[in-house]
Order: C-alpha cells, then structure tokens, then sequence
C-alpha cells in the first residue's frame, strides 16, 4: 500500500486572497477606503476641521488623483503645533494605549488607538512578519524598546497573531540580550537596524562567540542602512537579515522585504502610499523618487490624511516574484532632515556613512556619530567612533589624514568611551547631534 503524505504544505502567505489581490481591484478598494477616512475626519477630528478646513463632501472624488488634488498634506509640524486631543476622533473612554515617536529629531508626536485599531494593526502587520519567516513554530526575541517606542508593544501583538513564542527582550543590556539569544537558541529577532552592529561590537569586546547562536532570520527597521551594512551582519551573525519600514505617527511594521529583497511591499490596503516632491508637492510617478505620503485607512483613534513621512523613496507596481501584488517601495536611504549645515557646508549622512565605510578595519563603520558643539562662539565638529585596531594612535592618525583629505571642513576624531557605547543600547543612534542652539 502506498504511504499517503497527509501533511500539509505550508503556505507562502498569510493571507493570500490580500496579498495578491489585482492592481485594479487594489485601486478601487483603495478609492472607498479613502472616501471613508475623509468622512470619518471631517466628522470627528477637530484638528482637519478647524486646521485643514475639511468637510464630509471632500470625500466626493472619483479617483486617487482627485484625492491627491483636493486632500491637503499633514505635517509633523502640523502634529507639534496642535493640542495634545485636537486630532483625536474618539471619546477618550475609548483609548486602550497610546504610544510617541522616537523625537529623535524634534518633540515626541503621540499616536492613540482603540482596542479596533490594535486589533486591525495586528491583523495586517502579522503579513509583513510571515513574509520576513516569522512562523508558529519560530523561537521570537523582540529587541526593541516596549517603552513609549511603538516598535515594541504593537509589532509583539503582530506576531501573537501568528502564535510564535516571543521574549520581550526590549532594552536588556547586550549581555544579556547575548545571553538570552544563545540560551533558548532563538532563531528570529528584530531590532533597529543598529543594534545589531552594536550588539557584534559588545560581543567582540567580551570574547562571546558569535558561531554559537542559531539566528536565521533577523529584522532590521527604525532607521536606514546601507548594503554593506546588511553584508556586515548576514556574516557575523550568519543569519538573513530584511529590511522593515514603519513610523509611529501611521503604524509600524507597514512595508517589509520578502525573500527577494527587492523593495519592501507595504500594506496598500491598510495605508495609501504617494510619492511628492519634496519642494512642490507634486505627486511623482511609479518608479520615481521623492517623499514618501501615507494615509490612514483603518485607525479610529488619530488617523492621518497625507501625512508627509520625510523619507525619500519610491514605489513600483510590478510584479515580485514572490507572488505577492502589494506595492514595492524601494529602501529608505535618507531623510529630507538627514542635513547639517555647518560652516557654509551641507553635510548629508548619506555621504558621511559611505565616507566611513571606506575606514573599515580602522573603525566599526556602523557605529559613528558626528556632533557639532558650540563654546564662546566658535564652532566645532567632533566624529564619535569605535576602533577595530589595537594600535590606537596609528588607527586615529590614518583616520584624521583620511577625513582630511575628504571632507570640506575640519574636523576632530574621539572614540565613544565604554560608558557611551553602553548607553547606546538598543535604541536609534543618532549619527547626528548638534548642540549649537543648545
């Protein structure tokens, strides 16, 4: 008698019948749910009454165009300016938590959600963690802060929906997170995305080997990273790192790699993605790059009209070969405020991370962080960094002379003491810190 395979195959999707819906079908879910957000604030948000002049017959366009056209943008600015409640469109009876973006750049922005909007959050965020090989039987230590970080909580009830065994690891020291990886031999761990440079760091430095933990899928968000970054720690950790994408202000987790690794799909049926111009406005076309909008479809509590992210992207409708029709956006390189004007000189991040990557061996080039101080005013640039040689004075003389030659301005070299590095931990580096206003 012939064996009969009665097990079944795994599925490549979460949920497949909305992970390939069509193009077209997309659009037009895409127009009623726009239409319906439109309403819901010109009802509910005193904000995008009174700031925004927004009226329920705004919602009356025909297509995403009109939208575009008719819907003025939402800023951060917009956001810091308003009253605490002034976008919120529920009885405050009805908020089960509140979370805050980092304030890595300006004053925390606070995102509010019902019990429906954890519930809708979990339902369409458990789609990025499936497709990044997050599974039932995975072995989860979530790095990120579960704090105020909106990173920790909601991306940890995400993966509750496809009942992995989770440790909430948040801000633990990188010993124990070390520790941790090791003892229960987990296999699946996300975190911002320099952490993990941080944590190959502290292992070195202690003596731990990294050939002992078992990680095979690692997820990196919260902040942008090169290539080579990604090559650096594939190899150390000998584990397959993807790209996550999200903001507090709309949700985390919205847009992730699949195993292609050619773009990040974002969940277009939980957010309406645009790509403007950063100085016009203008809405680009498919491919092109510029500033990346996002609108709220499924939050009841402070949704978002156009909100204006400040991440510099683009988006492509083609096919994956993965199978799945979500959108692609490609990886986020840069910020529109990844600028420092120094000196008469714009300095733009994405520069200064290649420059360093050039000091590999000298320095750990994923690790850095350029701070401009002021004193009895004259100013001062001073690049913070972590040296890989043992010959420290040689290592500083090479890196000095190298800056030197490659940059506009002066500036001095000092490496992050022991304390620093701690304090560093697991949450975003800030590789720019200016302190001249200060």
């Amino acid at each position: 008698m012939l064996g009969i395979n009665t097990q079944k195959k795994e599925s490549a999707f979460w949920d497949k019948q909305k992970e390939t819906i069509s193009v077209a079908d997309l659009k037009s879910l895409q127009i009623a749910k726009l239409r319906e957000s439109v309403r819901f604030v010109a009802e509910h948000s005193d904000f995008y009454r009174q700031r925004k002049k927004l009226l329920e017959h705004d919602a009356s366009f025909n297509s995403l165009d009109e939208f575009s056209k008719k819907i003025p943008f939402t800023t951060k600015e917009d956001l810091l300016q308003s009253e605490l409640y002034e976008n919120l469109c529920v009885p405050k009876k009805n908020l089960v938590e509140m979370h805050s973006s980092s304030g890595t750049s300006a004053k925390p922005v606070y995102s509010f959600l019902t019990k429906q909007d954890i519930q809708k959050s979990s339902e369409y965020l458990a789609r990025t963690w499936y497709m990044q090989g997050v599974r039932e039987e995975s072995l989860f230590a979530m790095m990120a802060s579960y704090g105020l970080f909106s990173a920790g909580l909601l991306n940890h009830y995400a993966i509750q929906q496809i009942k992995s065994f989770i440790i909430p690891i948040g801000g633990s020291s990188a010993l124990k997170t070390l520790g941790i990886l090791r003892e229960f031999s987990v296999d699946s761990c996300a975190a911002v995305a320099s952490y993990y440079s941080y944590l190959i760091a502290m292992a070195k430095q202690n003596n731990i080997r990294l050939s002992d933990l078992r990680l095979r899928h690692i997820i990196a968000g919260g902040e942008p990273f090169s290539e080579n970054q990604r090559c650096y720690v594939e190899k150390e950790l000998n584990a397959k790192m993807y790209d996550q994408y999200g903001l507090c202000e709309i949700n985390t987790g919205l847009a992730g790699e699949c195993a292609e690794k050619n773009g990040l799909h974002i969940l277009a049926d939980y957010v309406y993605p645009e790509i403007v111009h950063p100085a016009s406005g203008e809405v680009l076309e498919e491919n092109q790059e510029g500033e990346l909008v996002l609108t709220t479809f499924y939050k009841q509590a402070s949704p978002l009209l156009r909100y204006r992210t400040g991440d510099i992207t683009s988006i492509s409708y083609a096919s994956c070969p993965c199978g799945r029709t979500m959108p692609r956006i490609s990886r986020i390189k840069r910020r529109t405020t990844d600028t420092l004007f120094y000196k008469g000189v714009n300095i733009e991040k994405p520069y200064i991370a290649k420059l360093i990557e050039g000091l590999q061996g000298y320095l750990n080039p994923y690790i850095w962080q350029i701070e401009l101080n002021s004193d009895a005013g004259r100013d001062e640039a001073v690049l913070k960094i972590v040296l890989e040689q043992s010959e420290r004075e040689n290592a500083l003389d090479h890196i000095t002379a190298y800056l030197q030659r490659s940059l506009d301005f002066k500036i001095k070299t000092r490496v992050f003491t022991a304390d620093e590095l701690a304090r560093l931990g697991n949450s975003k580096l800030k590789n720019f810190l200016d302190n001249r206003n200060n």
